[in-house]
């Protein structure tokens, strides 16, 4: 166990800090105190923080001692007891919306230590009591004390305090409520936290140990981000690939799920400016038990960081996302930061300032981004705003965007007074050239060269002020370029501007610059990859190899196989090209041999023509078998829908077939206000859609209109992968079905039903009349009338049946039930008849 060498400059700090701001009184001296409250088991501890002037009572005579403390004075108290000024002044805020003036630096500056977190995203708790178990976390977090979990015996400390209830218990800061109960979930009382402040203060000073290198807590931010902390800065180039962001090296970083937690897919990570938090992205939204591996990692100084290896627990993610933040870029363009990152902006609108729809509002945004880039069209004048709002925003794990709808103002700047002009045109292959501008561009320009309208214009995404021309035809000749129709970003139109530029033609063949057998993120087959130094064209090419393999130890010679035609490995990039290694080797293929080959390629030229300049080269590789992709397409709800003909039933239709166990789950899905009693999985559509239909539960629907529906863990037939939840509304009718509260016999020809509710029938048969529970020789069949009272139905007989006898009547009438029974109610619900009514006088 280790205690905080910065405990002690407690003293000096804290003169200001208060358990309570509410009432204080001045300070005075231990002998002065007269707190009636405080008894022998606070004595001392309450004498030693009024001496030190740490805190003060509420009243003259009135410590406080059984009251409870708000989160936010405790978080104060605790940073000017263990922070430094720096770090209190210099520390970034918070995401917390609810914190006091007084207290906002001393909270980011705890957040910045890992010290404390908020009760969600964007709330600290400011103004909720602190409980024991909270209190025990911040405080063991800000002494830096530790202990042997296997020493806590409190039937109520979960895993969430395990760590802190350790320390404090090992150091004797506390030995809890009971034997058996530490208190976690009760509030925490200003005589407790004094004994508590009181013990860490006066904890025997201990030499200051060595600094550890070490990951300080690893947890789920949101859905698919996980945040670890380090106790030092982590140098970049032992995190990631390139040393920077995104891909990690190989064994770095680890996240494997336990049991049936979900997969993470692909894994990318950030690093903050300090280099003490890494924001880890995963690809799937993930929840339960997952093994986190953290090695090989370096401080900026060289020292090696302590390996880290734990289960860690992440619950499903219920937090709404929102909007943190909205930035102007620059006159037409705005940047919206959420809590998140969002699977969906959901529906947006946008009206101007007389609240006309516009659609050429342009929106910059890819599932999975945290921001939304919002571009205002130039039929925007300068000083008009334009009202955006978002409708069913949801984030990585279908959480609603909170308030929904989302409505955000975004205004337009002035004309910054400096329009753009074309600064260069440059030639840089046989089609293509640059044109560069003195500043960034709202879209792309128009550009023709003599005459031509250019085949494409594109950004260069490396360098904004600077798009890249694509021709049709080679360019080997002067020829007039024309560029036109481009604006600045504040809205300044450049001029026209028009120029002879003398392109030359590209003489120079291409070369290979490598050749690598590689696998395909996505097939899992192993290509032979041929990279160029310049674009080529393949249309007609293709490659043969010849040479030997050794499998066994055995030499097998090879002759020239058949040729195969080439492809480029990516759309857009024309200097890589490839061909799979199974159709190369077209029936020389054999896993584990290792072949020496020698290949050809034909027909690969420049854009501008020229042939290649070395055709043949070494290929050289061990065989490595293709594998198998994994299943992981994703299902996704089309549409919810009442059935129309039925209040009892919900039609969910899925964009493909599913995995029927899971859509046949009822646990799989919910509706508020409506209890499902089963489900069943009707066949593929000839579109290749599925339907489930789900029954609910008759009577379980009290009321007509919109309610909320979640929809999850579905999957795709024979897919890993399950679907995120979908979460939407559903307009359902009440499903209680009218019943027959009386069946009279008003008239030896007539009889009335009185029903629950108001009901509607047409002019189907709905009963059968019985005598003494038996059909008459010839059947009779009747039909219900509703009169005016609209609970009420009359059953006539007809002229040429013969009124009831005594006999009859003295036997019993009762009514069967037939399948044509059309009597409702006003929302379509039929008439329940669960036996035949019996027919009373």
């Amino acid at each position: 166990m280790k205690k905080s060498n910065n405990y002690s400059k407690f003293v000096a700090t804290a003169a200001t800090a208060t358990l309570v701001a509410t009432a204080v009184v001045p300070a005075a001296s231990a002998q002065e105190m007269k707190f009636t409250d405080v008894g022998d088991r606070y004595a001392d501890a309450v004498n030693y923080l009024v001496e030190n002037n740490i805190t003060q009572g509420l009243t003259e005579t009135k410590f406080g001692t059984q009251s409870n403390i708000k989160r936010v004075d405790v978080a104060v108290l605790i940073a000017k007891a263990t922070l430094t000024e720096d770090e209190i002044t210099n520390a970034p805020a918070s995401t917390f919306g609810d914190v006091p003036a007084r207290a906002t630096k001393y909270v980011s500056a705890l957040k910045a230590k890992g010290i404390i977190n908020g009760k969600t995203a964007a709330s600290f708790g400011s103004d909720l009591s602190i409980t024991r178990g909270e209190a025990a976390i911040m405080l063991s977090k800000a002494y830096e004390i530790e202990g042997d979990t296997a020493n806590v015996k409190f039937g109520d400390v979960g895993t969430r305090y395990k760590d802190a209830v350790a320390a404090l218990v090992d150091n004797k800061i506390t030995t809890g409520k009971t034997d058996s109960s530490f208190g976690t979930a009760l509030s925490i009382t200003r005589g407790e936290l004094a004994i508590f402040l009181h013990r860490l203060e006066t904890l025997d000073a201990t030499p200051a140990p060595e600094p550890e290198y070490k990951v300080d807590s690893v947890e789920a931010i949101s859905g698919t981000q996980v945040q670890v902390k380090f106790t030092e800065a982590v140098n970049s180039a032992t995190l990631f690939a390139n040393g920077k962001m995104g891909e990690f090296k190989k064994d770095v970083f680890t996240m494997s799920p336990v049991g049936s937690a979900e997969k993470t897919g692909a894994v990318s990570g950030m690093l903050s400016e300090d280099g003490k938090t890494l924001t880890v992205t995963t690809g799937n939204v993930v929840k339960g038990d997952y093994t986190v591996v953290i090695n090989q990692l370096m401080t900026k100084d060289d020292k090696v960081i302590e390996k880290f290896s734990k289960v860690v627990t992440i619950a499903a993610d219920t937090t709404a996302p929102k909007v943190l933040t909205t930035e102007k870029v620059n006159s037409t363009q705005y940047v919206v930061k959420f809590s998140e990152p969002m699977q969906t902006l959901g529906s947006i609108t946008y009206k101007d300032e007389n609240g006309k729809t516009l659609n050429n509002v342009e929106t910059v945004f890819n599932e999975g981004d945290s921001e939304v880039l919002f571009k205002l069209p130039a039929s925007i004048e300068a000083g008009k705003s334009v009202k955006v709002q978002m409708v069913a925003a949801k984030d990585m794990s279908g959480n609603l965007i909170s308030p929904n709808p989302t409505e955000l103002t975004l205004t337009k700047g002035k004309k910054d007074g400096q329009a753009p002009t074309v600064n260069s045109i440059e030639q840089i292959s046989a089609k293509q050239f640059t044109v560069t501008f003195s500043e960034e561009l709202v879209g792309n320009p128009a550009v023709t060269i003599g005459g031509k309208e250019a085949t494409k214009v594109e950004v260069n995404p490396e360098n904004p002020l600077e798009y890249v021309v694509t021709t049709e035809s080679d360019l080997t000749t002067a020829q007039t370029v024309v560029v036109d129709s481009y604006s600045d970003l504040s809205g300044e139109t450049g001029t026209k501007y028009s120029k002879v530029v003398t392109f030359s033609q590209d003489n120079e063949a291409p070369a290979v610059t490598s050749t690598n057998v590689v696998a395909d993120s996505n097939d899992l087959k192993q290509y032979v990859e041929f990279t160029f130094n310049k674009d080529v064209n393949i249309d007609t090419a293709q490659v043969t190899v010849q040479g030997k393999y050794v499998k066994n130890y055995i030499t097998t010679s090879i002759g020239q196989l058949d040729a195969k035609s080439l492809a480029y490995k990516e759309e857009g990039n024309k200097k890589v090209v490839r061909v799979a290694l199974k159709d190369l080797l077209n029936g020389k293929d054999f896993e584990g041999a290792a072949y020496d080959l020698t290949y050809s390629l034909e027909d690969v030229k420049s854009d501008a023509n020229i042939a290649l300049k070395e055709k043949t080269g070494e290929l050289k590789f061990t065989r490595v078998a293709d594998g198998t992709p994994v299943n992981t397409r994703v299902v996704a709800v089309k549409t919810a829908l009442k059935n129309e003909e039925d209040n009892n039933q919900v039609i969910v239709t899925f964009d493909q077939a599913v995995e029927g166990s899971t859509a046949v789950n009822k646990a799989n899905y919910s509706i508020n206000g409506a209890s499902i009693d089963n489900v069943t999985l009707l066949p593929v559509a000839k579109n290749k859609t599925q339907q489930a239909v789900l029954h609910l539960t008759p009577g379980s629907n009290d009321f007509n209109g919109e309610r909320a529906m979640t929809i999850q863990n579905v999957k795709a037939l024979g897919s890993t992968q399950t679907m995120a939840a979908w979460n939407g509304t559903i307009n359902l009718n009440e499903n209680i079905a009218p019943t027959v509260k009386s069946a009279k016999l008003t008239d030896t020809k007539e009889i009335t039903l009185t029903f629950s509710e108001a009901v509607t029938s047409g002019t189907e048969i709905d009963f059968e009349i019985l005598i003494d529970g038996k059909s008459l020789a010839t059947p009779l069949k009747v039909n219900a009338v509703v009169g005016e009272e609209a609970n009420q139905a009359v059953i006539t007989l007809g002229k040429k049946d013969s009124a009831f006898t005594t006999e009859q009547i003295n036997k019993g009438i009762t009514l069967k039930p037939v399948d044509t029974m059309d009597i409702k109610d006003i929302s379509g619900n039929m008439l329940s008849v669960p036996a035949n009514i019996t027919i009373t006088k």
